[in-house]
């Protein structure tokens, strides 16, 4: 029975899985294979696959601090013997050796509390799968996001609509589409409560300027950039299928150059073509901005003077089909405006500009 294959049926000795986990494996194995067949014949009817994580991988939260991973509702599920996390596997795991500190005072991150924006939209065993390319949507009990050394693996899911639930707790019909925002907050310290306001800034070395300050803008698909870094965009060729397009919007202002890079899947997952055909924002996408921590990466620049130019290259996952990106400044209170967001029932992905240092 050495090398038997329940897939390939070697030996031509049929073996029946019986169990229900059994089943569930030979299911998703299957259904990858079937994806990927389909994929060589009509690019047009994939979806776009996001990879398992994997118990013997490095998760830290964004201090550094190590992830104590343990598979348990996911070890039935294994990758070359190695099981994948569940929702409830890595949901309270405890970080380790976390240096963060505030004025001197060690304040470590100590466990995982928030995995719901890095589910699955399938379940296994019950419950959903985390995803590494959102991982940095799970949070620690200090409120930080975790990050992940990426490794590609055979078990490929579409990922979860809604950040907050999955979408087993919705039907079909109670998918509402929501306009994806990513913005900006630019602040003078991380413990300022309220954002800086921008005048000026060149966007893709386009002039913008105005009396009032900046705060908002619509910028098409056609006027963002082809990756420039060659090193850079073939990092992501090799991460990422062909099912994915590569784009990149530099935004300069002070002494901070951002580089922002954007995943965009081509393809709409099934489950959302009904509602996309009612919704009025189609050019902006379906889903949501995910940043993905483990692209991030600060270049400090000497210029004259003494000065510094920082360079930030920060990668997200964008919505699928996005023909058309929302950038927001944010002005004033971040609490007026998280209230604000929550009523509007938006889900918006920020990342914050804190005097050379860019945090989430």
């Amino acid at each position: 029975m050495l090398n038997y294959s329940i897939i390939e049926n070697s030996l031509n000795i049929k073996l029946e899985c019986l169990s229900k986990q059994s089943l569930e494996y030979k299911d998703l194995i299957s259904n990858t294979l079937k994806e990927q067949k389909t994929t060589q014949v009509d690019k047009k009817q994939a979806i776009a696959k996001l990879h398992a994580l994997l118990e013997n991988q490095n998760l830290e939260c964004i201090h550094g601090g190590k992830v104590i991973l343990k598979s348990n509702k996911g070890k039935t599920f294994k990758d070359d013997g190695v099981p994948i996390m569940l929702e409830s596997d890595l949901l309270n795991s405890s970080i380790v050796a976390c240096p963060n500190t505030i004025a001197g005072v060690s304040v470590p991150c100590t466990k995982v509390v928030n995995v719901k924006g890095s589910l699955s939209q399938k379940k296994v065993n019950n419950e959903y799968v985390i995803l590494q390319e959102l991982i940095s949507a799970c949070k620690t009990d200090k409120g930080f996001a975790l990050k992940v050394s990426f490794t590609p693996t055979k078990f490929k899911f579409d990922h979860s609509f809604d950040p907050k639930e999955g979408l087993g707790e919705q039907s079909k019909n109670q998918i509402e589409l929501k306009e994806p925002i990513i913005r900006l907050h630019y602040k003078s310290d991380r413990f300022q409560k309220d954002n800086l306001p921008i005048y000026n800034l060149l966007i893709n070395n386009e002039k913008k300027e105005q009396d009032k300050a900046l705060n908002e803008f619509n910028i098409d698909l056609k006027d963002l950039k082809d990756i420039e870094d060659i090193n850079i965009l073939n990092q992501f060729k090799q991460d990422f299928s062909k099912d994915y397009e590569f784009k990149e919007l530099n935004l300069s202002f002070d002494t901070n150059l951002i580089k922002l890079y954007f995943i965009i899947p081509k393809n709409i997952a099934k489950v959302y073509k009904s509602a996309y055909k009612e919704f009025e924002n189609k050019d902006l996408g379906v889903g949501y901005f995910t940043q993905l921590h483990e692209y991030d990466k600060i270049i400090k620049n000497a210029l004259e003077d003494n000065k510094e130019l920082n360079e930030y290259h920060l990668t997200f996952l964008a919505p699928a089909k996005m023909q058309n990106l929302k950038l927001q400044i944010a002005q004033g209170l971040d609490e007026i405006l998280e209230d604000e967001d929550r009523k509007q029932e938006l889900y918006v992905c920020k990342f914050v500009v804190v005097n050379g240092v860019s945090e989430n």
